[in-house]
């Protein structure tokens, strides 16, 4: 299979990739060259290109509208900017250890949080309120343990969870503008230990089962959904709007022109009540904005392809007259009353349709173990 775009700039291997949240085709990459580097996929350019870091990108992650990415190094610091704006940037020191560490984003508090060692090698998250200053508002130690965190945050309901690499635990935790911030909620455990995963958008989860998330947890041999789910009474009769607000649609709200000239606009939201849900449509000029890539060489090959489909058609059209006229000559030689008794009347007769009682297929259920389930209030 070909590539639709193929983007070229890094001068080492690329280990990062982030879409823009809101803008359409706008993409973020890093890599080992230190260098993070903005793309319109629409033309295959890099528009902008941020040298900053003085070591290894570790993460990088958009902020809720678009307007600011953030990475993070092995030098420790975390390097807040507007990639429309001047070079300037924000710098946090964000840990003491030089272990990796990964961002995630607070729009509903304002914060931008990080995962990460201390000087000990003890896992910590570390949460910063930037319109106060780069002192840290809280700084919790995890563990002791030497795999990597994966932060999720879900921003409807104010959950953060961390996801241990090379471990079978997830740690969920409430996140609150509170005295002590950080509210422990419970731990999935379980033997088998994740290489890695991901997140499924909110706008999928099972509502009437009261699934709040979903984690495809990574094996070395199988892909295992785990499912976090609020335990409700009534929970598969009546839609449960506090846990379940309008989720993020995935849908762009600016192409890509408009936000490269400088707007930023809020992500579009859908209902996740069901008799409410429609998916929603972009705009005129996100629509409009489509992904082009034009190639000499692909053009040839489809005109090529076409001419040798007409080619096999006008042949088809000879052989089927001539199989036509030979039917023809076949049926001048039957006699009338065989002809005619072969024929149906068909002016009298109904079509039922077929009646049948749908019967469960055991081979369809998924198997208990495929997936697991985490009830947390």
């Amino acid at each position: 299979m070909e590539p639709t775009v193929v983007l070229e700039g890094h001068n080492k291997k690329t280990t990062n990739c982030e879409f823009h949240p809101t803008a359409n085709n706008i993409l973020a990459t890093g890599g080992f060259d230190r260098a993070v580097k903005i793309w319109n996929i629409e033309n295959a350019t890099n528009v902008y290109t941020n040298e900053q870091s003085e070591d290894t990108l570790y993460s990088l992650a958009w902020n809720y509208d678009g307007s600011q990415i953030a990475s993070s190094s092995k030098d420790k610091k975390i390097r807040i900017f507007d990639p429309r704006q001047s070079d300037s940037s924000q710098v946090i020191a964000a840990f003491d250890g030089h272990q990796c560490s990964k961002i995630f984003w607070v729009p509903k508090f304002g914060w931008i949080g990080a995962t990460g060692f201390s000087k000990s090698a003890k896992r910590q998250v570390r949460i910063f309120d930037l319109r106060k200053s780069n002192d840290s508002i809280l700084s919790h130690d995890v563990d002791q343990a030497a795999g990597v965190l994966l932060p999720h945050w879900d921003n409807d309901n104010g959950v953060l969870y961390m996801v241990g690499k090379g471990e079978g635990y997830i740690n969920y935790f409430e996140l609150d503008n509170d005295e002590k911030i950080l509210h422990a909620l419970g731990t999935f455990r379980s033997t088998v230990s994740q290489k890695g995963g991901g997140w499924v958008p909110k706008k999928a989860m099972d509502v009437w089962k009261c699934e709040v998330a979903r984690f495809l947890k990574l094996t070395e041999s199988s892909v295992i959904p785990i499912s976090f789910i609020v335990p409700r009474k009534a929970g598969a009769e009546i839609f449960q709007k506090d846990i379940f607000p309008d989720a993020y649609a995935h849908v762009a709200s600016l192409s890509a022109e408009e936000w490269l000239s400088g707007q930023n606009k809020d992500p579009v939201l859908m209902s996740m009540d069901p008799k409410n849900s429609k998916d929603p449509k972009p705009s005129t000029s996100t629509s409009s904005s489509v992904l082009s890539v034009s190639s000499s060489s692909a053009q040839s090959d489809l005109l090529n392809e076409n001419e040798r489909l007409r080619s096999e058609n006008r042949e088809l059209q000879v052989r089927i007259r001539e199989l036509e006229e030979q039917l023809k000559t076949k049926t001048g030689e039957v006699p009338q009353e065989d002809s005619v008794t072969e024929q149906r009347d068909t002016s009298n007769t109904e079509e039922k349709p077929q009646e049948y009682t749908e019967q469960p297929n055991e081979a369809s259920q998924p198997e208990e173990h495929h997936e697991e389930e985490k009830e947390w209030s």
